[in-house]
């Protein structure tokens, strides 16, 4: 059994915080869509123009107060070559050292096919990136330094509302977003889809890193090792959030994989997910896992565990729904567990195959 996945930089772990920001998206970034901030300056870009995309992005940088970046509606703007190569590898747009906003409606920034690996953007510890309405796929972190986090490298403060980040793959953690060591995210109404990694296909949560999800989907991911849709190793809070249709080709979590830390989903659906292994729906490897009012249907693992495989660390379910789950080579197809504790409220396992819950659990 693989008990341990990519871990950088391994300190304590954050206390969770269960606040405001981690279920909605922040005033100030929603005020931010239309246009920036008072005293920012909006910088339009004709539609398509890459050049003139990394130059207004350029330009916000220089600001001390940082400034917005506007996208023509419906346009997409391919990016043909890196704007920076740092440590961390190489970056379609300039490092994000400052507070940057980029909006636009129906608006996809992307990485040309045809152009050498890079991923879209990288925020730099301190700097602040917005998305809104915006869409960044076909990012590539993977060669040379540049391994983590295909679409966006965040090391700073990331904020998406009502965009979507997809196709993208990093080779090592991330393939949508990686949150790095100190590094916070909060998604809102924010679709992260069809992206690929080792660890964590659309998202990877590193130690002493946030999360915060408030609806949108987290779908159709996929990793090598573990957490096909979201692999955690800090603290992250989803709510609202469909992670439905995630795999993973070889290990565990299909949907969810949370190794270090906390995670708390509430009010969520995880659902038709496939493991390579352990964990169809959702694997606990260490962590204090708490599951509300979420329905856990239709996932699939190798081995044992088809909707949830409790290995270590605490879990505790509380009114949720494990239906129609199955372990294909294994036992527990609504939940397995061997070790750690897990305990379940007001929670309805029934109609898993080969059975429900190995060991017996109280309440199932």
């Amino acid at each position: 059994m693989r008990l341990a996945t990519t871990i950088r930089g391994l300190i304590p772990v954050m206390a969770l915080a269960v606040s405001a920001w981690a279920v909605s998206a922040p005033a100030s970034a929603e005020g931010k869509g239309g246009g920036g901030k008072d005293g920012e300056k909006a910088a339009p870009v004709p539609c398509g123009d890459a050049a003139a995309l990394v130059n207004a992005v350029s330009e916000a940088n220089s600001s001390p107060s940082g400034g917005s970046v506007v996208l023509t509606t419906g346009c997409v703007y391919t990016l043909g070559s890196a704007a920076y190569t740092g440590p961390n590898g190489a970056d379609g747009l300039p490092l994000i050292t400052r507070d940057v906003t980029i909006s636009g409606t129906l608006a996809t920034i992307r990485r040309s096919a045809s152009a050498a690996d890079f991923r879209i953007a990288e925020i730099a510890p301190g700097g602040s990136l917005t998305l809104n309405g915006v869409t960044f796929s076909g990012g590539r972190a993977t060669s040379g330094a540049g391994t983590d986090g295909g679409g966006i490298l965040d090391g700073g403060s990331l904020r998406l509302i009502q965009s979507t980040v997809t196709g993208n793959t990093a080779s090592n953690v991330g393939g949508g977003i990686e949150v790095a060591s100190g590094g916070s995210a909060v998604l809102s109404a924010t679709d992260v889809t069809h992206n690929s990694a080792g660890d964590g296909g659309g998202i990877h949560i590193n130690t002493s890193a946030t999360l915060g999800v408030s609806g949108g989907n987290i779908s159709d991911n996929t990793a090598d090792s573990s957490g096909g849709g979201v692999s955690n190793f800090g603290t992250t809070l989803l709510g609202a959030v469909e992670i439905a249709r995630n795999r993973t080709t070889n290990f565990e979590g299909g949907g969810i994989s949370t190794a270090i830390g906390d995670l708390t989903l509430n009010g969520s659906r995880v659902t038709a997910n496939t493991a390579g292994s352990f964990g169809g729906g959702i694997a606990n490897m260490g962590s204090a896992l708490r599951v509300l009012a979420t329905t856990v249907s239709g996932n699939t693992a190798t081995l044992n565990g088809g909707g949830v495989f409790q290995h270590a660390g605490t879990t505790q379910m509380t009114g949720d729904t494990v239906t129609g789950n199955t372990a294909n080579g294994g036992q527990g197809g609504g939940i397995f567990t061997d070790g750690g504790s897990i305990a379940l409220s007001a929670t309805t396992v029934t109609g898993n195959n080969p059975n429900q819950c190995v060991p017996a659990l109280a309440g199932c």
